[in-house]
């Protein structure tokens, strides 16, 4: 299944398949979906804080009442200072740092819903431009990846053209280094995406700092990497396994949905199961496989979580890569 210079052949094959896509459709199609939610949903959530920000201004300024005239006019010997009125919020250009203001529902819904305190004190320290951006990648990256990245190993199927390269490398070195290239694109694009939410925030948010939001774009990028290295191993297995692009796509959708089904599958029924009893077991045992069961761990703090989550989530990919690499090498080109 491997030639006599796997890493060589590897390394090729990546380079002519960063080529493909940046002169086919793939590549254009990718970066139009991801910025285009990126874009609109930064403006969005920019929206969303221009409403909250009323709901956690201070409250205005109320002159205190004059004395009663029949009391008369008080006169100290050294009368203080008259107080300057404090001038209202400016709540005409939105600032993020509203959003977990105390008093911001935001907050209260944080509170609620996240019972660890130190995740707590890990979101609100974070720019939540950054946060938005972790989030609406986690949500949308996934159906992108299927997409885009499912047809890339069914196409040269489908055209015949693997053939011809099976005549100068195995079949491994050809299905790495397609992945090999799908990975180094979906690199490069979470990055400009996440350059496209910077450049939105820092032209409508009053409140913007570019390296805080810079450095916490970064401590993002590694996990959300992880997360999208499990999805372009199930593309991979998907399109290893078809003969046409549209079934691959098919596949990959499909795919997606069960295992999203089966994440939730779980928490429904350990929810209600003993965590000690063999059915417990064996549904966490069948959620592992799932990168959703993966994905809250990739919020929290401590490297002792979201390593783990990254750590499993690196596995799942070589293995559905594995998985789709046991039926590849026997399969007719």
């Amino acid at each position: 299944m491997f030639g006599p210079t796997p890493l060589r052949d590897i390394f090729l094959v990546a380079g002519f398949e960063l080529r493909e896509m940046t002169r086919s459709r793939r590549a254009f199609l990718f970066a139009t979906l991801y910025f285009l939610v990126a874009a609109i949903g930064s403006f969005a959530f920019i929206d969303v804080l221009t409403r909250v920000q009323p709901l956690t201004a201070p409250p205005p300024f109320f002159r205190q009442r004059r004395a009663p005239a029949d009391l008369g006019p008080r006169t100290p010997a050294n009368p203080p200072a008259p107080a300057i009125p404090a001038a209202p919020a400016d709540t005409s250009t939105p600032a993020q740092s509203r959003l977990f203001q105390r008093g911001s529902p935001f907050r209260d819904l944080l509170n609620s819903s996240v019972t660890d305190k130190t995740a707590v004190d890990f979101f609100l320290s974070m720019p939540p431009i950054t946060l938005f951006h972790m989030l609406i990648s986690l949500t949308i990256l996934p159906f992108v990846i299927m997409l885009t990245s499912s047809e890339s190993i069914a196409q040269e199927h489908q055209l015949r053209g693997i053939r011809f390269v099976a005549l100068r490398t195995g079949r491994g070195e050809f299905v790495l280094g397609k992945v090999l290239g799908q990975a180094v694109t979906v690199a490069l694009l979470t990055l400009l995406a996440g350059g496209i939410c910077m450049a939105i925030a820092s032209y409508k948010l009053q409140d913007f700092e570019f390296f805080p939001t810079l450095s916490a774009l970064l401590l993002f990028w590694p996990r959300l990497f992880s997360y999208c290295a499990a999805f372009l191993g199930l593309a991979a297995l998907c399109s290893m396994n078809s003969s046409s692009t549209v079934a691959s796509r098919t596949f990959s959708i499909v795919g997606v949905i069960f295992l999203w089904a089966v994440h939730h599958d779980a928490l429904l029924y350990l929810g209600t199961l003993d965590a000690t009893s063999a059915q417990a077991k064996a549904w966490r045992f069948l959620d592992f496989f799932s990168p959703y069961a993966h994905q809250n761990d990739l919020w929290y703090p401590e490297t002792s979580v979201y390593g783990v989550a990254m750590a499993s989530l690196a596995l799942l990919a070589v293995l559905y890569v594995g998985i789709g690499l046991f039926f590849y090498r026997r399969r007719d080109l």
